[in-house]
C-alpha cells in the first residue's frame, strides 16, 4: 500500500468513526450531507471513493439533531413527528435571525439546583409556580393568557400537531433553535392548557434534571410529578381559587355542577381542579377519589362542556410564525420557494395566502420614514 492509499484508508476510518460518534445512521448522514444515495457515503467510508474538500467540510460540521423530551407511551415511535417538530423550529429560528430578533427565554430558567428540589420538594415547586405566574403577569385566570405570553413575550416556539396515538407532548431547549413546545391539537382546550404548563416546568428546569431522570412520560418519575404539580399551581392560583370556591359553596356543600363550572372558569379539567383542592386542603383525598369514581360526575362534565370540546382547535402554526414568514418574504429576505415550503403551501397559493394575512401593498406602506 502506497502512502496515498494509506492516507485514504485513514481518512475513511475517521469519517466512519465521526459519523457514528455523532449518532447518525448511514442513510440519515448521507441525506444530511446532500448525497443522492447512501451508497456514495458507504463507498467513501470503505475507501473506495475519494472525498473532496467541500464534502469533508460538510462532514466536519455534521451534528446530531437536538433531542426533545417526550411524553408518550412506552415504545411509541416518534421519529417522524420529531423531524416535523425540529423542522418547524429550524424554520422559525431562521425567520428570527433574518429579522435580527433576540431570544428572551433564558431569564425564565431557574437558579435552583437538584438538591433544592430534593430537600424542599413540592413546596418549592408550588413557590416556583407562584413566582413564574407573577413574573409573567398571568393574572387571576392564567390559562387564558399563558399561550400568548409564552409565544409573544418569551418567544417560545409552540407547534400544534395532530399527534399519533401514544404521543402527548414534547419540549426542547437548544441554543440554536431556542425553546420549542409541541402540543397535541386533538386534545380538548383544558388538556392543552395543562400540557403547556407541564412542559413549561421542563423548560424552566431543563438544566436541573437529566433526561434519564425525567424519562419519556411513560413512567411517573419525580420530575414528571413535579411538572404536574407545577401546572396545577400555575393555572389555579390558591387565593383566587379559594375565593371562587367560597362563592359557589352553599351551606358548606360543594356540588358536581359547581366544580365543573369552576373548572371551566379556570380553563382546566375537572379532575385537575379536584386534586388542586386536595392540595390546598379544601377537600380530602378520599372525597376526590370517590367523586372521580362516580359516573354521574363524568356525565355532567361531558354535558356541560359539549360545546367547547373541539370548538377552538388551534391552527398548526402560531400567528407569530406566520407573521414573521410573511414579513420576511415581503421584504425579500426569504425566497418565495422557501416561504411556500415553510408554510406547507403551493407556490401558486402564496399571493392569496399573503393577502389573507394582511400583507397587501396598502397595509404594508410605511407610516413614517424614521
Amino acid at each position: 500500500m502506497n502512502s496515498q492509499e494509506g492516507r485514504q484508508v485513514i481518512l475513511a476510518e475517521r469519517v466512519t468513526r465521526a459519523r457514528k460518534e455523532a449518532g447518525f445512521p448511514l442513510k440519515e448522514a448521507a441525506q444530511s450531507l446532500g448525497f443522492k444515495n447512501y451508497q456514495t457515503l458507504s463507498a467513501i467510508e470503505k475507501g473506495n471513493r475519494k472525498i473532496n474538500a467541500h464534502e469533508l467540510s460538510a462532514m466536519a460540521n455534521l451534528q446530531p439533531d437536538p433531542l426533545p423530551l417526550w411524553r408518550k407511551t412506552a415504545n411509541t415511535e416518534v421519529k417522524k413527528t420529531e423531524r416535523a417538530f425540529l423542522s418547524f423550529l429550524e424554520h422559525y429560528s431562521k425567520l428570527e435571525r433574518l429579522l435580527n430578533l433576540n431570544t428572551r427565554w433564558k431569564d425564565i430558567q431557574t437558579n435552583y439546583n437538584k438538591s433544592d428540589f430534593g430537600v424542599q420538594g413540592f413546596g418549592l415547586v408550588n413557590r416556583l409556580a407562584e413566582k413564574i405566574r407573577d413574573s409573567l403577569d398571568l393574572g387571576s385566570r392564567p390559562a387564558t393568557n399563558l399561550l400568548n405570553i409564552l409565544e409573544n413575550v418569551l418567544r417560545f416556539k409552540i407547534l400544534h400537531l395532530d399527534l399519533e396515538e401514544g404521543i402527548s407532548a414534547a419540549s426542547i431547549v437548544d441554543e440554536k433553535l431556542g425553546v420549542g413546545i409541541l402540543i397535541n391539537a386533538n386534545e380538548v382546550p383544558w388538556r392543552r392548557n395543562f400540557d403547556l404548563a407541564h412542559e413549561l416546568f421542563h423548560i424552566i428546569t431543563w438544566n436541573v434534571f437529566s433526561r434519564e431522570e425525567v424519562g419519556d412520560g411513560s413512567v411517573r418519575t419525580k420530575p414528571e410529578q413535579y411538572a404536574d404539580s407545577f401546572a396545577a399551581s400555575l393555572l389555579l392560583p390558591r387565593s383566587q381559587l379559594v375565593e371562587s370556591l367560597e362563592e359557589i359553596t352553599s351551606n358548606g356543600e360543594i356540588r358536581f355542577v359547581d366544580i365543573i363550572e369552576l373548572a371551566k372558569e379556570f380553563g382546566v379539567s375537572t379532575e385537575a381542579i379536584l386534586w388542586r383542592l386536595v392540595n390546598i386542603k379544601a377537600l380530602k383525598k378520599n372525597e376526590v377519589e370517590e367523586a372521580l369514581r362516580n359516573p354521574e360526575l363524568r356525565k355532567i362534565d361531558k354535558a356541560k362542556r359539549r360545546g367547547t370540546f373541539y370548538s377552538d382547535k388551534p391552527s398548526e402554526f402560531p400567528d407569530r410564525y406566520i407573521f414573521l414568514a410573511c414579513k420576511c418574504v415581503t421584504e425579500g429576505t426569504l425566497s418565495r420557494g422557501s416561504f411556500a415550503y415553510y408554510m406547507g403551501i403551493h407556490r401558486a397559493e402564496m399571493d392569496e395566502y399573503l393577502k389573507e394575512h394582511g400583507f397587501i401593498e396598502k397595509t404594508y406602506e410605511k407610516i413614517t420614514s424614521s
